[in-house]
């Protein structure tokens, strides 16, 4: 690893005191996966258990411990506190680490309380216990959008130029992306529509043909988002449009998968709609 952030925090890890006073020596339970959930039911009157259809993975805990170092006492009290005060509004806070893969995050909550262990008066020890409750390192956030399906154009007559050349006309759109997921973990994808569609639209994975179909109107510079981790819909990133979604097949990206998604309106279009669909590559 080469850094970890934490709540704004910029450890590094290079031997010595870097720049920023701050320094990270270990962080327990990142390289590893997250433990799997035993659900397992055991047999009352025989040895073993009853299987499991599908094990799922519980919750990842991380266990930091690093260092703060200060030229002056006052500068590294002022370093105390802001370690003491993480995650200060409560909130999940995105935990990142920057290694030879690139830049991966979780969302965290403390667990217990961020400890400082003066060594003088100048440096501290610090350690910090975090769960993600989504057990995921998250790539950088990536996206692909597309327009509805426009048919391209033919042979335009008559044949031929002076200079003998044959003209096709406009190339088409096929209203597809492509999503591809190159990290170890399964990921959930966003789509995100923007109208104008008179009757609502429909977004298809074509290789399984999931579908999700949003039934009612997007007007001109309104859009829907849709979670497929979380079932949610949104209008206009505050409005719950979830009783419209009449299908709601969600779909994931697995591991090294790749596969295209279809845009489609139900009636007639407004202005130029456009279907974007947001993802981050994920690891276990």
């Amino acid at each position: 690893m080469s850094s970890v952030e934490i709540d704004g925090l910029l450890f590094e890890g290079i031997p010595g005191s870097p720049p920023s006073g701050l320094v990270y020596t270990r962080l327990q339970g990142w390289q590893s996966g997250p433990p799997m959930r035993d659900d397992a039911e055991g047999r009352a009157d025989s040895d073993g258990a009853f299987p499991v259809e599908r094990a799922l993975r519980s919750a990842r805990v991380l266990r930091f411990q690093g260092a703060l170092v200060a030229p002056t006492q006052a500068e590294a009290e002022q370093l105390w506190a802001r370690w003491a005060a993480i995650q200060s509004d409560g909130r999940p806070f995105p935990l990142t680490v920057t290694d030879s893969l690139g830049q991966r995050t979780c969302m965290v909550s403390l667990s217990g309380e961020p400890e400082v262990i003066p060594i003088n008066n100048r440096k501290a020890r610090v350690i910090g216990r975090f769960i993600a409750h989504d057990p995921v390192k998250y790539g950088q956030p990536r996206s692909a959008s597309t327009g509805l399906p426009v048919p391209g154009g033919g042979l335009e007559y008559p044949l031929g130029s002076p200079s003998g050349a044959l003209h096709y006309g406009s190339n088409g759109n096929l209203g597809r992306v492509t999503v591809s997921n190159i990290g170890t973990a399964p990921i959930s994808p966003r789509i995100r529509v923007t109208g104008g569609l008179t009757l609502g639209f429909e977004v298809v994975r074509l290789d399984t043909s999931q579908r999700l179909r949003y039934d009612r109107i997007v007007p001109e510079g309104t859009d829907v988002l849709i979670d497929c981790r979380t079932g949610g819909v949104l209008i206009d990133g505050t409005s719950d449009g979830s009783t419209y979604l009449t299908v709601a097949d969600f779909f994931q990206a697995g591991r090294g998968e790749s596969f295209e998604v279809q845009f489609l309106a139900l009636g007639e279009s407004i202005g130029a709609p456009t279907m974007t669909v947001e993802w981050s590559d994920g690891w276990w």
